[in-house]
């Protein structure tokens, strides 16, 4: 290493992309949760709104689905 070189600073890894486990469980039981959070973070963070916008489309069909079958059972 040259001694004349100022030293470079460490190279900083970005913080991921991620929806934390808690908000993607709450997009999931509340699908406009989920589509205000996908709303909220759409043009920051692009994979945290899919993954809010997927659990909560997600959550809306495992809805309608035990609805119907509630309905065929219970009749």
């Amino acid at each position: 290493m040259d001694q004349n070189q100022p030293p470079q600073p460490p190279i900083q890894q970005s913080e991921p992309d991620k929806l934390s486990t808690p908000l993607t469980i709450l997009s999931f039981c509340i699908p406009l949760a989920g589509a205000i959070i996908y709303f909220m973070k759409k043009d920051k963070e692009p994979l945290s709104a899919k993954t809010a916008c997927t659990a909560a489309v997600i959550g809306i069909i495992v809805g309608i689905a035990s609805n119907l079958i509630y309905t065929i059972f219970n009749r």
